[in-house]
């Protein structure tokens, strides 16, 4: 009955208002009582449409009071859901800036929801994760997809903390972007791990090379120790037995002895450099050092080296004698691939800090399948010779925190450019301008 409610009290009341009326229309004259019988169902029938407007609005807003009274409950529930989240759950606007952050934010990054709000995301990020994050939604954006991932340093109060992030982009019903909203996950311990992982791989790497060299070492050490040990024992056996020309053998033993001595003490250097005086000096005086005691080789070969330096002093903290070796290595390996004369180039160059040392030939050139492995021990592209030299030249570089590129062509020659910090981007400290150091 209560949905009638309104189309039972309104006509009653309005028929009870009219009553007297209706009365006095039909008092005196027989002819007004059909008037009064028209009069009184049009009000009453205008009476009961008010009477149904008014259960239609009350139900209506009955309805309305309920939806209300759920909504608030379920926004309710869904807050104190979102708020219990470890997760920071966010949303931005078209231009990036925080619209919305959970209580865990606070938690994740150190500073509270209310000075972050209105923000820009990347305020609370390095620079190189926001560069991953603008590229990861630029690719979304253009590909047309709704979502990307992208793992972000975070530059909390208490440090540095990995999250990943989940985004999606917002759009509107005509299609335009308006923001964006996702979740925020910590992944510290996932980055730690595949930091480890990462660590122990490079560790494998670096002991599966040294295995590797070991073969290389004792592969090569019985190959050029063996054959002169060879000839000595021949030559020993026949002045044993007696007959020829004894001198002449002992000649040939000496020189097979000294062969092995060589190969030996190349490879004491290799495990083991001397001690070195690093000082500051001018990496030019050394280099006119070495070119002056190789002048005269190159001469009677035909062969014609050029300087191209600086006009400026070029100062490095350096140990003059393991540096004028690697000189000499290499700018004889460079007459040695010029049996029919050529030119040597060698330049020495200063630019952003750092020490451009290049030595250009017009040699035979490395075959490019055999670049990766100049350096390794006992590898050569000579008839002659243990490879060795190379090695400790390599690590002579390594030490003096140097590095190595090389370029060649066949029949056209070679390029090595070694590079090294200079005196301002090494920055030693006063008491170390001058000390002993082994290179281990």
């Amino acid at each position: 009955m209560k949905k009638y409610t309104g189309r039972i009290i309104v006509p009653t009341l309005f028929f009870v208002l009219i009553l007297p009326y209706i009365g006095w229309l039909g008092h005196e004259e027989r002819r007004f009582s059909a008037f009064a019988g028209i009069y009184l169902i049009v009000i009453l029938t205008i009476a009961w449409c008010l009477g149904a407007i008014y259960d239609h609005k009350r139900k209506t807003i009955a309805l309305l009071q309920d939806s209300e009274g759920r909504y608030r409950i379920f926004s309710n529930y869904s807050k104190e859901l979102v708020n219990s989240f470890n997760e920071v759950i966010f949303q931005t606007d078209d231009k990036g800036k925080w619209l919305y952050l959970n209580p865990a934010w606070k938690s994740m990054s150190g500073a509270s929801v209310n000075e972050s709000l209105g923000l820009h995301f990347s305020k609370h990020m390095d620079n190189n994760s926001y560069q991953d994050v603008l590229k990861a939604f630029a690719d979304s954006f253009h590909r047309g997809d709704k979502y990307f991932r992208a793992d972000i340093k975070l530059n909390a109060k208490k440090g540095t903390s990995w999250v990943e992030a989940f985004v999606k982009l917002i759009y509107d019903d005509a299609g335009k972007f308006i923001g964006t909203a996702g979740i925020l996950s910590e992944i510290n311990e996932r980055k730690h791990a595949e930091e480890k992982l990462v660590s122990l791989n490079e560790h494998l790497a670096i002991t599966s090379s040294k295995l590797s060299t070991a073969a290389q070492l004792a592969a090569g050490i019985a190959h050029e120790v063996r054959n002169p040990m060879t000839a000595i024992m021949g030559f020993v056996k026949l002045i044993k037995d007696g007959g020829a020309e004894k001198q002449e053998y002992y000649d040939i033993i000496f020189s097979e002895i000294n062969r092995i001595e060589k190969v030996l003490n190349e490879l004491l250097l290799l495990s083991k450099p001397t001690g070195a005086v690093f000082l500051e000096k001018d990496i030019k005086e050394s280099c006119n050092h070495a070119v002056t005691l190789l002048e005269t080789n190159a001469v009677l070969n035909n062969i014609q080296i050029h300087k191209n330096y600086d006009s400026e002093p070029i100062f490095m903290y350096f140990d003059e004698n393991q540096i004028k070796q690697v000189l000499i290595n290499m700018i004889k390996n460079s007459i040695e691939s010029m049996p029919n004369g050529g030119n040597i180039f060698v330049s020495i160059n200063e630019k952003n800090e750092e020490v451009f040392l290049s030595i250009l030939d017009e040699g035979d050139g490395i075959p490019e399948n055999s670049l990766q492995k100049v350096g390794e021990p006992f590898f050569t592209t000579k008839t002659s010779g243990t490879g060795l030299g190379l090695s400790v030249c390599f690590r002579i570089i390594e030490k003096h925190g140097g590095k190595v590129f090389i370029t060649s062509e066949l029949k056209k020659g070679t390029k090595i450019v070694c590079i090294f910090p200079t005196v301002q981007q090494k920055q030693y400290s006063e008491n170390e301008k001058v000390k002993i150091r082994d290179l281990e």
